[in-house]
């Protein structure tokens, strides 16, 4: 069976300061509009850990190749995450090639290019798992998307069981993502490369002025430009009705200290 190919896009390096969102579930061509139109620059969606013959495509809420073509439509940029499993799950290197290879299955089987970002989300392990299977994990994970044409990368969240040395030297991962958790992700050493994406607890004064037409509705108390587990209100404009998009969390880009982007796609000529 021919696989779909999404069409009319490139792979693109992000630029500093790209205000998107990772979202757990699908959105529709006009939230995806609303957001593009309000400010946003790139949204993140979710593929499953296991096999196709589990997690059909477009099953728990995982992304399509409908939706992508939605999302890149509207404007925005795209990249993928995987689902983590339920918390305190055991690290092992038999587990990471597994997941690894079923992140690219899915995303090759929704169209998705090669030379493009996936993540993998390391957070909520069990503490019984030592560092080395932890690294073992990320690393089977890494090879498996490789293997794929995709570029790796890890989210790096709470009770993740990783230093600073263990994550950016003992892993092979060039492309790190922050969690809200300000805890439990690592602090870069020196000459370490750092994180390209965070996702914040809050947005700055300046981060907010990026954005137009968009209330930030906060669903647990973070208090001023609430970023994390929101409700994103979009305005009605001339075109659009006023929308909605749910329980969302906000990230923004940066470039690390060795010059690393995350790398999405991005419809080069719109048809909408």
């Amino acid at each position: 069976m021919q696989l779909p190919k999404l069409q009319n896009v490139v792979i693109e390096s992000a630029p500093d300061g790209a205000l998107g969102f990772d979202v757990n579930y699908p959105i529709s061509l006009d939230q995806a509009k609303q957001a593009f139109q309000s400010g946003f620059s790139f949204c993140i969606r979710y593929v499953p850990r296991l096999e196709l013959s589990v997690n059909p495509v477009g099953s728990n809420d995982d992304i399509t190749f409908e939706e992508a073509n939605h999302i890149l439509d509207s404007g925005l940029a795209l990249f993928l995450v995987q689902h983590v499993s339920n918390n305190n799950w055991v690290a092992t290197s038999p587990k990471g090639m597994r997941y690894g290879k079923n992140a690219a299955v899915y995303a090759a089987n929704c169209g998705f290019p090669p030379g493009m970002n996936i993540f993998l989300d390391l957070e909520e392990v069990n503490s019984a798992s030592p560092p080395n299977d932890i690294q073992g994990f990320c690393n089977e994970w890494f090879d498996a998307a490789i293997d794929f044409g995709y570029l790796p990368g890890v989210y790096v969240g709470s009770k993740n069981g990783l230093n600073a040395n263990q994550l950016f030297s003992g892993t092979k991962f060039e492309h790190y993502w922050h969690a809200a958790s300000q805890a439990d992700p690592p602090t870069p050493r020196p000459g370490d490369r750092g994180y390209q994406l965070f996702q914040p607890l809050n947005l700055s004064s300046a981060q907010i002025s990026k954005l137009k037409n968009v209330k930030l509705i906060d669903t647990i108390g973070l208090g001023k430009n609430p970023a994390f587990e929101i409700d994103l209100k979009f305005d009605s404009t001339p075109t659009l009705p006023s929308i909605t998009i749910e329980d969302v969390d906000l990230d923004f880009t940066v470039t690390d200290t060795k010059g690393g982007s995350i790398q999405w796609i991005r419809r080069y000529r719109n048809p909408v």
